[in-house]
């Protein structure tokens, strides 16, 4: 048996086998303690009957089973390799000690060699996920050379060593994924140090790596573009790295148990150079005043499922992440029961670099109608958890002007409206608040004695620019009408 703790899979269910010895309610069997992957599959956290035993990564995700269990077979990485890409080749493949130098040792036919050789020869994406591998192999070089993407997920490594001796044969390796390598030991002595050194994507969900080896990314793999730590159960409110890390530009941390936005950092002051930040599906419930490493890097942030019960949060995220051009933060609480177009309305209006909100695009006509309807809604005070005291407000009157409204019309429930049609000013008119464009077109046509379909409505603002009333269903006000506004009318036919 392997050493203890040690990686095992029973029955294709993967754990760590923490254990061994007796347990008083088996008095004449040897006891296994495993703490399983799948933590529903636990009853305890390495205790009985209050006496602990060994300890868990994750709470009640341990059992005991008596020994004496057929644990699954570990293999190598060629083994596994020539049992998925070449299953009909030559079965004593591991047993053939073959070198490529001088001196050649032939333990199978030399054709059947070359003909696998060939035939593996030939990958650039191997898929090796959950395959039992525990040991790495010699002459992968040799073997598949042209591996550039290489998934060994839900594996058996117990050390970071065996997943280097076998990149290290990989000169072309790119994309590695490790998720669900419950790794016991991420130590890597200086002589691999190299060997994820030309990794661009590195993926290490589900790995419960720890802080402390977390720092050390950076050294282990310095070309890495995109990095993945989601669902590792990290609380941590700090994140330090050790070294720099230039080449990184997303970071995924979802699916964690963050409660405020970490504080990434870096040593000696140096700029973080992440342009998309992953916290979805975390417990973030408030933002800190400074609860991330301010960055003028940083594009897009995703804040999908989490906590933010308050508009409050959506403010703080605005004044905070100033570069970020791409947000997402659908399904938090502050969000409940608000209609798509206006969750739409109300973020863009409070988030001044925002141009691409829950994966839809903000054009510059959109911005600046939500920024409108939404200063028009605030000076009503009727928009929720808004400060006119705030600096977002001190910038939207920079741009628009403030705007004023009475006592008096703040209690009205009419506008009056002048309307231009056939280049003249011809009439004034009282419309309810709220009507919608569709049914000003209506009323319009009863007027002008216009076919409604063919009415086309625009705002016409102080300095004479045109804001087409597009959206019928929207309330005018949407559009920034107000008592005494200027209505444009068009006959398209």
């Amino acid at each position: 048996m392997d050493s203890i703790p040690t990686r095992i899979s029973l029955q294709s269910h993967l754990g760590t086998l923490r254990y061994h010895g007796s347990l008083p309610v088996w008095p004449n069997t040897i006891a296994l303690g495993i703490e399983w992957d799948d933590e529903t599959r636990g009853k305890h956290s390495g205790s009985y009957n209050g006496v602990q035993y060994f300890e868990t990564s994750v709470p009640n995700s341990a059992t005991f089973v008596k020994a004496g269990r057929s644990f699954d077979n570990k293999r190598s990485f060629l083994e596994a390799l020539k049992g998925r890409y070449a299953p009909n080749e030559v079965d004593e493949l591991e047993k053939a000690d073959i070198t490529f130098g001088h001196k050649v040792v032939e333990r199978v036919g030399f054709d059947k060699f070359r003909k696998l050789q060939a035939q593996l020869d030939k990958l650039s994406l191997v898929a090796l996920d959950q395959q039992c591998i525990a040991y790495p192999s010699e002459g992968l070089n040799s073997f598949c050379p042209r591996i550039q993407d290489l998934d060994l997920s839900r594996n058996l490594f117990d050390y970071l060593l065996d997943v280097a001796k076998i990149t290290i044969q990989l000169p072309r390796l790119r994309l590695l994924r490790l998720n669900g390598n419950r790794i016991i030991s991420w130590e890597l002595p200086e002589e691999y140090g190299h060997a994820f050194e030309k990794i661009e994507v590195i993926s290490l969900s589900s790995t419960l790596i720890p802080l402390e080896s977390i720092s050390r990314l950076p050294k282990y793999f310095p070309a890495a573009r995109e990095c993945s730590l989601a669902e590792n159960y990290i609380t941590s409110a700090e994140i330090n790295f050790s070294v720099e890390w230039q080449s990184l530009e997303s970071l995924d941390l979802s699916y964690n148990q963050f409660t405020t936005i970490p504080s990434i950092t870096f040593p000696d002051g140096a700029t973080s150079p992440i342009k998309s930040l992953n916290l979805s599906h975390n417990s973030i419930s408030e933002i800190q005043s400074k609860s991330t490493t301010h960055t003028t890097t940083l594009r897009a942030v995703d804040l999908r499922h989490n906590n933010l019960n308050s508009w409050k949060d959506v403010d703080a995220l605005a004044s905070q992440f100033t570069t970020v051009t791409d947000a997402r933060i659908q399904w938090n609480p502050f969000a409940d029961g608000v209609a798509d177009d206006d969750l739409l309305l109300a973020v863009v209006a409070r988030w001044a670099s925002l141009t691409s909100l829950n994966g839809m695009k903000v054009s510059q006509r959109e911005r600046m109608n939500a920024e409108i309807y939404f200063m028009a809604k605030a000076v009503k005070t009727q928009i929720p958890e808004f400060d006119l005291d705030c600096p977002r407000w001190k910038q939207l009157c920079d741009i628009y002007g403030p705007p004023v409204i009475s006592e008096v019309l703040k209690k009205s429930t009419l506008l009056t409206i002048t309307f231009v049609f056939n280049g003249e000013e011809n009439r004034s008119k009282q419309v309810p608040r709220g009507l919608s464009v569709q049914k000003l077109r209506i009323l319009v046509a009863k007027w002008y004695e216009i076919p409604a379909a063919f009415v086309e409505l625009a705002l016409i603002d102080d300095d004479g620019t045109e804001l087409k009333f597009e959206d019928s269903l929207r309330q005018i006000e949407y559009y920034g009408v107000d008592e005494d506004s200027t209505i444009k009318i068009t006959e398209k036919r």
